[in-house]
């Protein structure tokens, strides 16, 4: 694994495509089994979970548009949108801890109030940020600047898979193991995949996937430890607490 990596871009051709597909797949199916509870919920969810939401989408749809027009050859095109993202970016982070909180204040009366689960929506802002950052810094370099695109979005992803267990289960992790299962099944099936390619196509792990990986896996395998810590447990809780509003 080199400290920078500089590939011809015909070595990546259309892997990108396939990920980023792969990813609005697995959004797209999560929240679609789950789209009927949340249409009807009572009370209606507010606005600015609606907006994160939409917001997410339109930064999701965003990379994809840029990883098209970079297939194409498009680079003029695709810097110009390049900061349209970044911007978008600058907004997603705070924004998602807004209504991280919004909606954990939301279910504090529910039966299955679990503000433990704080974490793993912070982990997903954390490892978003700084793998956005680190796409911005490797714009130069487009093995590094797609691939840390690309895992910007899988850190965001889990949300969509994460359902889909939930869903089919139907009941609450009774360990560690079990939370990273739930959660997190979706973001391990890509990063796996994106480790084959490294490695099959290139035969070694680019320094972005490494990066990516180990930001990942290393943050889901702590907040899935704290899941079941009551000490994190009742400083979560104090949080909502202390946050209160609920959009």
């Amino acid at each position: 694994m080199g400290l920078t990596t500089r590939l011809p871009p015909q070595a990546d051709r259309g892997v990108f495509t396939t990920w980023i597909l792969a990813i609005w797949a697995l959004a797209i199916f999560g929240f679609g089994a789950d789209a009927s509870r949340y249409l009807h919920e009572s009370p209606r969810p507010p606005l600015i979970l609606d907006l994160h939401g939409a917001i997410a989408v339109i930064w999701l749809g965003l990379v994809s548009t840029q990883i098209l027009l970079a297939e194409r050859g498009d680079i003029r095109l695709h810097r110009k949108l390049g900061w349209a993202t970044v911007g978008l970016s600058a907004a997603m982070a705070p924004l998602g801890v807004i209504a991280a909180m919004v909606d954990m204040a939301r279910q504090v009366t529910h039966p299955d109030y679990a503000p433990q689960f704080l974490g793993e929506e912070f982990q997903d802002v954390f490892a978003f940020t700084v793998l956005t950052v680190a796409g911005i810094l490797t714009r130069k370099t487009r093995a590094e600047h797609a691939r840390f695109m690309i895992l910007a979005a899988v850190a965001l992803m889990d949300v969509g898979p994460g359902r889909i267990a939930s869903n089919l289960v139907g009941a609450a992790p009774t360990g560690p193991l079990g939370v990273w299962a739930e959660f997190y099944w979706g973001t391990a099936l890509v990063l796996v995949a994106m480790l084959a390619w490294d490695l099959i196509k290139h035969h070694r792990v680019t320094r972005a996937v490494a990066v990516g990986a180990a930001l990942m896996w290393g943050g889901e395998a702590l907040v899935s430890v704290l899941y079941f810590n009551p000490a994190w447990k009742a400083a979560a809780a104090g949080l909502v607490k202390a946050w209160g509003w609920t959009g």
